[in-house]
């Protein structure tokens, strides 16, 4: 879903919806604070953030994958495979499994570790530890789930967008918040505030008056072969198609033409054909994101037509302290050790 206008002030609209945003944050801080019914035995860190709608979860559990293999650990990601029809426990295989059946989030995790879909959490966990029964430096990463109250988490990460923050500070369905502020922010263990975003300064402000630490991120272009001053024709659906915009702006490419879609959105043949013919007709190149380009796959003709012609720009998690993931990793692992 896109998010909508109003979840960004306090409109007329906000404030009718607000009486429900008490009910739905209920119900969510009572789940939210009921005890964990499984610990596992191996470290498990969880990538989540407050509020509905992207914030740079999965890129920074990406990145603490990354700094896990670097440290010689054996990660395992833990995700629920969103808008994927196989509820789980699973381990993704690229080359068998499809959009349809993990999701696109488990199929990118699964470049660079081992990835489990599994609703059931605690289930997941469980097949991690079949998996690393015999292997020293098992670490579970959780792509979300910091709302999801059934498996221990030793050391929660919350991930921030400086534009969008906390929108107008409202529960869900008259703002973005998943559940009651203060209860989330008391269970993170640290904050990372991704981008440049004019809501920063402020959110620094806050996460330190209620002692909270915070780190600072951002998203940057990987490697493009497209030169600065191509013409371009960009699609995305994702959860804020404009940070792809301003990634595609700091690579200097010219978006002539551009068409959004809904977050995790499952193209059809049609919609690759129209894009293919609206790019041909102005003569632009087609670029995208890393996670719309997997969903084209199984898509018939057309959808490989148009995912071979795709330039996808990639982004990568740039941490101002470059250390910060494996001090994150180290965290996690001395937490687990005190259990």
């Amino acid at each position: 879903m896109k998010a909508p206008g109003f979840w960004t002030e306090r409109s007329t609209l906000a404030w009718l919806l607000y009486p429900l945003g008490l009910l739905y944050g209920s119900i969510s801080l009572s789940r939210f604070n009921k005890k964990p019914r499984y610990k596992a035995h191996m470290p498990v860190i969880c990538i989540g953030n407050l509020v509905l709608g992207g914030a740079g979860k999965t890129p920074t559990a990406l990145a603490l994958g990354r700094a896990a293999v670097a440290l010689n650990l054996s990660p395992v990601f833990l995700t629920r495979g969103f808008k994927g029809s196989e509820p789980g426990p699973l381990v993704v295989d690229a080359s068998r499994h499809t959009i349809a059946e993990v999701g696109d989030e488990a199929l990118l995790l699964a470049r660079v570790a081992t990835t489990i879909v599994a609703r059931d959490r605690v289930e997941g966990a469980r097949l991690a530890e079949q998996i690393y029964a015999e292997r020293d430096g098992g670490v579970i990463i959780m792509d979300d789930g910091f709302q999801n109250p059934y498996l221990h988490k030793d050391f929660n990460l919350v991930v921030v967008d400086s534009r969008q923050s906390l929108g107008n500070g409202f529960i869900f369905p008259a703002g973005p918040l998943r559940a009651p502020l203060n209860p989330q922010v008391r269970r993170a263990d640290q904050f990372l505030i991704v981008g440049e975003g004019g809501h920063a300064p402020q959110l620094r402000q806050l996460l330190a008056r209620l002692g909270k630490a915070s780190n600072h991120a951002s998203l940057r272009p990987g490697k493009c072969n497209l030169l600065g001053g191509t013409r371009v024709f960009a699609f995305c659906g994702i959860g804020h198609p404009d940070k792809f915009y301003l990634t595609l702006e700091q690579l200097e490419l010219e978006i002539v033409d551009y068409q959004d879609f809904d977050d995790h959105h499952a193209f059809t043949e049609a919609e690759a054909e129209a894009i293919l013919a609206r790019a041909e007709a102005q003569d632009l190149d087609i670029v995208t994101t890393s996670k719309d380009h997997v969903r084209l796959q199984n898509l018939g003709e057309a959808g490989a037509r148009l995912a071979s012609r795709a330039h996808v720009i990639e982004v990568e998690m740039k941490f101002d302290d470059m250390s910060f993931p494996r001090r994150v990793i180290e965290q996690a692992q001395r937490k687990f050790s005190r259990r």
